[in-house]
């Protein structure tokens, strides 16, 4: 397993550490996951092993590492499963939560990883932190379900939740990395459909360019290895036969006009940070209203670690003042 956490500690010595300890916690699953299916953990981390195994692998360690976060919910958090214009999807949020403004949030995972269960947490964070409900959309994942399943049930769920009668304008749509791809492809359809669409949009680490053109990519491989070598392999998966150049599929080659005010926030060593400046030059030029953020030292979707960390501490409270402003 690559030990790129000792590369991030040079740059920022607190992240590397809490990278570290995720390490060490994610070397146990993975040794689990080896003995049980008899294969050597070599090959799997050398991704020499089967790609149903490896797919399989990279599932299970998403799913232990995203649970082993969810540990720390409060108790007292309210979870109701719920389909969402035929999408399995889940209520989560504060008791104290407002009944009127939404969250719409959409989970990341490289389109191929993830399910309600296991990606509780960052819509814990939004709910805890704005006292608002957040609806978790379990959208169809890839390989399984390709391009463009995850956005038909993205699309249907938020149709279910104005035709419900809440009012767009109290709903904000947010997402990580993938999250943050379908995101963006979500308020292209909504608008190419000529539906409401949402009052704002946030973005964590958005994932919009599946081409992986960014020489970000290159620049900081040292950092997140398995990201870089991920990302080319879960685009081909979720595009199927489509091209990668496809605006609802690589959302920075849509024509960007007349949408909602964007918060995009990227730490300043991933390899997919060039996704979030490509997008945010180019709905600037668009017209839109964007606001973006880099946060030097830090990596992939850092604000999970919530408030372990300075940096992410400080992208939560922006994240809170631009919510509030725009429901």
């Amino acid at each position: 397993m690559l030990l790129s956490y000792l590369e991030v500690a040079k740059v920022h010595t607190k992240l590397g550490k809490l990278l570290e300890e995720e390490f060490r916690i994610k070397l146990e699953y993975a040794k689990e996951f080896a003995e049980k299916k008899g294969v050597s953990l070599e090959k799997i981390t050398s991704f020499k092993a089967d790609w149903d195994i490896l797919l399989e692998y990279n599932r299970y360690i998403s799913a232990c590492m995203d649970l082993e976060k969810a540990k720390q919910i409060s108790k007292d958090v309210i979870f109701e499963k719920i389909y969402a214009g035929g999408v399995q999807s889940e209520w989560i949020y504060v008791p104290e939560a407002s009944e009127e403004k939404i969250l719409f949030h959409l989970f990341g995972g490289g389109y191929i990883m993830g399910d309600l269960p296991t990606t509780r947490w960052e819509p814990y964070l939004y709910s805890r932190l704005t006292k608002i409900r957040v609806l978790n959309v379990g959208y169809r994942l890839a390989p399984e379900h390709s391009y463009p399943a995850a956005l038909k049930d993205s699309l249907n769920a938020y149709k279910w939740l104005i035709d419900s009668g809440t009012n767009p304008k109290n709903v904000i749509i947010c997402g990580e990395s993938a999250g943050g791809g379908l995101t963006m492809a979500t308020m292209l359809k909504l608008r190419e459909l000529n539906l409401p669409l949402p009052a704002a949009a946030v973005m964590l680490s958005p994932w919009v360019d599946l081409r992986s053109k960014g020489k970000s990519i290159k620049k900081f491989y040292m950092y997140e290895p398995e990201l870089a070598i991920g990302v080319k392999v879960m685009s081909r998966l979720y595009a199927g036969k489509e091209s990668l150049k496809n605006p609802f599929i690589s959302p920075v080659y849509a024509d960007l006009h007349d949408l909602p005010p964007l918060l995009i926030q990227a730490g300043g060593i991933e390899v997919v940070l060039d996704d979030s400046i490509l997008l945010a030059e180019r709905t600037k030029e668009a017209g839109v209203d964007v606001t973006l953020e880099v946060y030097e030292g830090m990596t992939h979707v850092f604000q999970t670690f919530a408030d372990e960390l300075e940096e992410s501490i400080q992208a939560w409270n922006i994240i809170g003042k631009f919510i509030n402003t725009h429901v």
